[in-house]
């Protein structure tokens, strides 16, 4: 037979909970805010964190990720970044040029 867990949690511990679902309260709104100007410029946003994003690729471009850096010094990583953060900022040039003109 399971034994069900009565014990209450003291004040100090419901304080701690209502001060921590406060703060995610918070950031919740503060991301619903609109920022001004571009995201990627935002005082928030720092150069030194690196966020996860998943990409899916056809099997053999995978295969032939893998091949490029089983035979070159690149990891599968860092020839995406290479190639990758180059040509996205190469396509923001374009769109900023683009609305530049629109103006």
């Amino acid at each position: 037979m399971m034994s069900r867990l009565t014990r209450k949690p003291s004040s100090l511990q419901k304080d701690k909970i209502e001060s921590f679902i406060e703060g995610a309260e918070h950031r919740q709104t503060e991301a619903r805010l609109p920022s001004k100007g571009l995201p990627w410029e935002a005082p928030e946003v720092r150069e030194d964190v690196a966020k996860v994003y998943n990409l899916r690729l056809p099997e053999p471009y995978l295969l032939k990720l893998k091949y490029i850096a089983e035979h070159t010094p690149h990891s599968m990583q860092s020839f995406c970044m290479d190639v990758l953060l180059p040509a996205i900022d190469k396509e923001i040039e374009e769109l900023a040029a683009d609305r530049d003109d629109h103006r």
